[in-house]
């Protein structure tokens, strides 16, 4: 019987050497199919990559460089090229260390899966940030003052094309492709999974503390204890979302799905305040 044209790219990926010239191929693309479900979560890497510790530490450093300048040293209006260019030398060095593109989760088969299973939670979401805007209760939340300070065009430059770009396709190629595609070469998914994710959790202070004034739900925050618990539940939370952003991943094998999940998150909600700012008022 002839072989299915996974079943061959299987066999391909199983017997071909890494880019780095160290092993195999971790995970074939039909355990990338299936990585998804409980009963693969604890499962050992069937061919385990001997990926230098040079590569872990240099990955985890760039993550916190890149942090820590888009935040604290960098102007907005640079981020897009910042990022973009952050993230090259991120799949040099997981091309390097072995990484492969289904580890990544950017096999081109796998797109329409990707779309699909995207393209749902992205309507969920739209149905979400409607009901939020409609209910006077919930509006509240979407007063937020870097809408009221900031002109329409930015605004809308943002949702439309800074977020998208610089931090939904980023993050997620970032951290459900790069750091998760490398972790999981030497750990259990669910193992890495949780390093991947707790890193997610981390990048997320500096921005959380310094949209705390700013945003209407860091009203109820006050002192260094308001400040330490924003910290906590930004980690937490973020950690959470991470969570749930690399199971669509998996759910697709494609980092398109939680690329735009990540934009419907980010976007919808910024739009959703312009609106509430700029036409209920």
């Amino acid at each position: 019987m002839a072989a299915t044209e996974d079943e061959q790219h299987d066999s391909a990926e199983a017997a071909a050497p890494t880019p780095g010239g160290e092993g195999q191929a971790s995970w074939t693309r039909s355990e990338w199919d299936r990585m998804w479900h409980p009963s693969m979560w604890l499962r050992e890497p069937p061919r385990q990559h001997t990926m230098h510790a040079w590569h872990i530490v240099a990955i985890v450093a760039l993550t916190g460089y890149a942090n820590i300048i888009a935040n604290a040293v960098l102007n907005p209006w640079w981020h897009i090229p910042f990022n973009l260019g952050i993230l090259g030398v991120a799949l040099a060095i997981a091309r390097h260390a072995g990484v492969t593109v289904p580890d990544l989760g950017y096999c081109r088969d796998r797109f329409g899966r990707g779309i699909a299973v995207g393209g749902i939670v992205m309507g969920v979401i739209v149905i979400g940030v409607i009901i939020g805007v409609a209910i006077p209760t919930t509006r509240e939340f979407f007063y937020d003052d870097r809408v009221i300070e900031r002109s329409t065009v930015v605004i809308l430059f943002d949702a439309l094309v800074r977020i998208p770009i610089a931090t939904a396709f980023y993050e997620e190629t970032l951290f459900r492709g790069v750091l998760f595609g490398m972790f999981v070469r030497r750990w259990t998914p669910l193992w890495a999974a949780v390093a991947a994710n707790l890193l997610f959790g981390l990048w997320h202070i500096l921005p959380t503390l310094d949209t705390l004034e700013t945003n209407p739900a860091g009203g109820m925050l006050d002192g260094v204890a308001g400040v330490v618990a924003a910290a906590i539940g930004s980690v937490g939370g973020t950690a959470l979302a991470g969570f749930a952003f690399l199971w669509l991943r998996l759910r697709a094998n494609s980092t398109v799905a939680p690329v735009l999940a990540h934009i419907a998150t980010n976007s919808l909600a910024l739009l959703a305040a312009l609106f509430v700012v700029r036409v209920i008022g």
